[in-house]
């Protein structure tokens, strides 16, 4: 009569890595059903060889393994114990393979990405691990290999984010699994299966569409710079100095940035297209005598070419003689986020003057604003304005196909042709 084979989790509360209670009792059909949970628990052979009914532990955690094993017991017709002279089963030494901890994955995952990516990109990294292992941690899962879909998309239901950073945070944890794989942590990848969240028109920031400032948009921060910043009264919460207070709660500044500040910090942004951290840290050796400016951005390394206007290159210089060579001011650290946070504020102020905005304002948008002014004129291409901006042409033509001349004048005439002599009505 053949053996039954059936696993039987351990004696020992928690000592079982799929969270299975003591002694519970599982056959092979019961670990295809979607969502069970691996463990390494022993398979134990039960029935009656030569007329002895037993229950024997096959030591084998693995269930083709253990087959083999209840074969041999079965074409011997007995039991094979250790004092049998009869050795049926060879001692071979087993090397115990130790599943991989989370803890230990994200550790050397992170370790892995940290000399390659840039600072702002390392941290969203971290944040996603952090969370991956509070995620795991409230499951009760201790290992890589205890993860399925479904608990990739319970995880992606915990974020409550829009679909565009559910989007991106999905791509990491993606990306975690599969450096797993690669490492052969995993046999599969509980993460590649899961879709990405299906996005419409209205979802989302508007600010992830690209859309530039408008000519009257700029014209309107330049009027409220010069008219209103810094001729009212600007009132601050003591705990946090990019919140509006009740009255009386002023912060001392050592310096006062007027209007005239932001107006430049502005003009900068939008007539050369540089993000906020290179503008921060504008240096004036950067621009030579005939305007021209050549600069390795902060964010890629990518050395750019620009330009510089006349009028402006005079409002540099200008800058470059009262506050010295940085332009927009010195700092005693040299953390990005926190110098570029400060003029992120100001522009914040700047901006609740303006209201209101049918789109909301993000200083990434002058540079939006750059590509704009350039893609309107005539016999502009994307790759010029790809080698101004330093990003590739794939990258300018997905994010400002709009505003391609070449490419609305094409089309147009397309639609010309293809309606000119077509029936009308009488």
């Amino acid at each position: 009569m053949p053996l039954n084979l059936y696993r039987r989790h351990h004696r020992t509360a928690g000592k079982c890595t799929g969270g299975y209670p003591v002694n519970l009792r599982n056959y092979e059909s019961d670990e295809l059903r979607r969502g069970w949970k691996k463990c390494h628990c022993p398979i134990y052979a039960v029935g009656t060889l030569n007329g002895e009914f037993r229950r024997r532990n096959t030591k084998r955690t693995d269930w083709e393994e253990a087959k083999v094993v209840a074969f041999q017991w079965e074409s011997a017709a007995r039991w094979g114990d250790e004092e049998s002279p009869v050795q049926l089963i060879p001692e071979i030494p087993e090397t115990i393979v130790q599943p991989t901890t989370m803890e230990g994955a994200i550790r050397l995952f992170l370790s892995d990405h940290a000399g390659r990516l840039a600072v702002n990109t390392r941290r969203k990294y971290e944040i996603i691990c952090r969370k991956l292992a509070a995620f795991s941690s409230s499951k009760g899962y201790i290992f890589l290999e205890q993860w399925t879909p479904s608990d990739v998309r319970e995880f992606r239901q915990s974020w409550g984010v829009n679909p565009l950073t559910t989007s991106k945070n999905l791509s990491l944890v993606k990306a975690f699994f599969e450096f797993a794989l690669v490492n052969e942590w995993i046999d599969k990848n509980p993460a590649r299966l899961v879709k990405d969240p299906r996005m419409r028109a209205g979802d989302g920031p508007r600010a992830a569409e690209r859309l530039p400032f408008t000519d009257g948009e700029i014209r309107r921060m330049f009027e409220a710079c010069a008219n209103e910043y810094g001729k009212r009264a600007i009132k601050w919460s003591k705990e946090r100095h990019d919140q509006l207070a009740a009255p009386g709660l002023i912060a001392n500044y050592r310096y006062k940035w007027s209007g005239q500040d932001l107006a430049d910090f502005i003009a900068v942004s939008v007539y050369t297209g540089l993000r906020i951290s290179d503008v921060c840290a504008f240096h004036i050796d950067r621009v030579q005598a005939s305007g021209e400016c050549h600069i390795r951005t902060t964010k890629n390394g990518r050395k750019v070419y620009t330009w510089i206007p006349d009028w402006l290159q005079q409002r540099i210089r200008a800058r470059a003689a009262e506050h010295g060579p940085l332009i927009f001011g010195s700092h005693t650290t040299i953390d990005t986020n926190s110098i570029t946070e400060l003029w992120r504020r100001r522009l914040k102020n700047l901006w609740r003057l303006c209201e209101p905005w049918e789109a909301n304002p993000t200083p990434h948008r002058f540079r939006h604003t750059f590509a704009r002014i350039l893609l309107q004129r005539p016999n502009v291409t994307v790759r010029d304005v790809a080698e101004l901006l330093g990003d590739t042409e794939d990258v300018v033509r997905r994010h400002y196909a709009a505003w391609v001349t070449e490419r609305q004048e094409r089309l147009t005439k397309i639609l010309q042709d293809a309606f000119d002599e077509k029936p009308r009505p009488i």
